[in-house]
């Protein structure tokens, strides 16, 4: 007697079906980051918050080139999948992954992506020690305003003031970590005073 052919309904499924269980047991493997950065637009938005964090969402639009609406909503796509943070600065929402920083790290780049701020803290680091008159030289800014950014990074307790006789002077609070922060992420800040920083703290510390 010869083999009596098996329901086509029966034992294995098709091929056809069991490719597509196949790639169904695949996209069930994904990783909920990877679901997340299928689409392009949306994975260099986070690529770029990641090389360049507590960027804010005019920075972040600018710099990719993206239109604003686009990345508004990719940002609050992946900050309710919890792959970025969103903190309020002022005006601004500034982006960071998560896990990366902490609140004290956050603070502190919320900072120096301000170019004033910034500034005044490279400034101290360089010259440790130094009163109001001799920070403001060479600022294109107003006193009231250095005093405002001022007070921001004393407030935040990246600056401190120390009162010696009739003067007060201004120093860096845990200035190798500062200087960590501003070194690793130079490239981010797109300032050419930056890279000269980095160049004067290497001989600074020798």
């Amino acid at each position: 007697m010869g083999t009596q052919a098996r329901p086509a309904n029966d034992g294995d499924p098709p091929a056809a079906e069991g490719c597509r269980r196949r790639r169904g047991g695949a996209n069930l493997a994904k990783s909920k980051e990877e679901k997340a950065l299928e689409l392009e637009a949306r994975k260099t938005i986070y690529d770029f918050v990641v090389a360049s964090p507590g960027t804010h969402l005019r920075e972040i639009q600018r710099q990719i080139d993206l239109p604003l609406g686009t990345v508004e909503y990719h940002l609050k796509y992946l900050v309710d999948k919890e792959m970025l943070v969103e903190k309020a600065d002022g005006n601004y929402k500034r982006y960071y992954p998560v896990g990366m920083y902490g609140s004290v790290d956050r603070k502190l780049l919320s900072l120096l992506r301000q170019e004033v701020p910034r500034r005044i803290v490279m400034k101290l680091l360089l010259n440790p020690g130094t009163n109001f008159k001799v920070l403001s030289e060479g600022f294109p800014v107003s006193a009231s305003t250095l005093s405002y950014h001022l007070k921001k990074l004393i407030e935040g307790d990246i600056v401190r003031k120390v009162k010696k006789g009739r003067e007060s002077l201004y120093y860096v609070n845990n200035q190798e970590e500062v200087a960590k922060v501003l070194l690793t992420h130079r490239k981010s800040f797109l300032d050419g005073l930056v890279e000269s920083f980095a160049n004067l703290w290497e001989e600074f510390k020798l």
